[in-house]
């Protein structure tokens, strides 16, 4: 049987991937700095006191710890693993960790970064999307073995370079959050009663809302450590000097100009219609679910 390690893996996302390849059929056990043995007894896998020995002994150490502290848990453990095993990660960064992850397994120690683009509070792997970085030369013999797994329970498989990756979640998360965040921060300045606003919001004004709301109801931490994306800095400070334009133009009065920003990135965006369709789906779902 597949022995898999798991260190983080009595957090949220940690635990999350532990019953998950549980059910899968592999010899789960986890580790946390917390020392949670009740945590791994619930579901059912072994808890790993000495994390250093279980890497030696397992076929699969996967890395579910916080962004600032993947590199150093590389550094402990990835040295100590043996050859024909696999590392993995499941951080939002890929260009650092797989640099060290690279730098730090001895050869014949393959290894996957991996990303999973949903959150713990997710039932299943059904329709979700799961980002999977390979070491080029050092993950023939375990990439389709995982693609595999994930795919038995229902995910979508992307397949991408780590700094392609990066690039990419500048926008997919740390632009989005960005603006989210900034959003409630504005409310919050603004001391807008949220709550008290709902009865004069359309469905549309209303999910939006409930979506600033679902990033502030997250962890901090995370969040912060998305923002580390090194590819995000540009991205951010884009983003800002769009705001500062838009702004300026509806301060002046300047509506023509207003609208032409908005008609130029309509152009860029593409098929605006399309959004709209989906959107309306959604919306017209919300309105059912009051109505019932």
């Amino acid at each position: 049987m597949t022995r898999m390690l798991i260190l983080g893996g009595t957090g949220e996302t940690g635990s999350w991937f532990a019953r998950y390849f549980k059910d899968c059929g592999l010899d789960v056990a986890v580790w946390g700095p917390s020392g949670k043995t009740e945590l791994a007894a619930r579901m059912g896998v072994r808890y790993a006191h000495d994390m250093i020995n279980d890497a030696r002994i397992s076929d699969i150490v996967l890395l579910s710890v916080p962004i600032a502290k993947t590199i150093e848990v590389i550094r402990q453990v990835a040295p100590c693993m043996r050859q024909g095993s696999l590392l993995m990660d499941v951080t939002s960064l890929k260009s650092e960790p797989m640099k060290a992850m690279i730098r730090h397994a001895p050869e014949g120690v393959e290894i996957i970064g991996t990303h999973p683009m949903f959150g713990p509070t997710m039932p299943s792997l059904k329709g979700q999307t799961m980002i999977l970085t390979p070491a080029a030369g050092r993950s023939e013999k375990w990439l389709p073995k995982i693609r595999s797994l994930l795919e038995a329970g229902g995910a979508r498989i992307e397949v991408l370079n780590p700094e392609e990756h990066d690039e990419i979640m500048a926008v997919v998360q740390a632009l989005t959050h960005f603006a989210y965040i900034g959003i409630g921060a504005t409310l919050q300045a603004l001391d807008f009663d949220v709550e008290k606003s709902r009865k004069f919001m359309s469905p549309v004004y209303e999910i939006m809302i409930d979506f600033v709301g679902r990033i502030l109801d997250q962890s901090p931490e995370l969040y912060a450590s998305i923002q580390q994306n090194p590819k995000a800095t540009l991205v951010r400070q884009t983003f800002i000097a769009e705001c500062m334009r838009l702004s300026e133009k509806a301060d002046s009065g300047n509506l023509e100009g207003f609208e032409r920003i908005m008609r130029e990135a309509a152009k860029h965006y593409g098929e605006t219609h399309q959004a709209l369709e989906r959107s309306d789906r959604l919306i017209n779902g919300r309105i059912k679910e009051k109505e019932d």
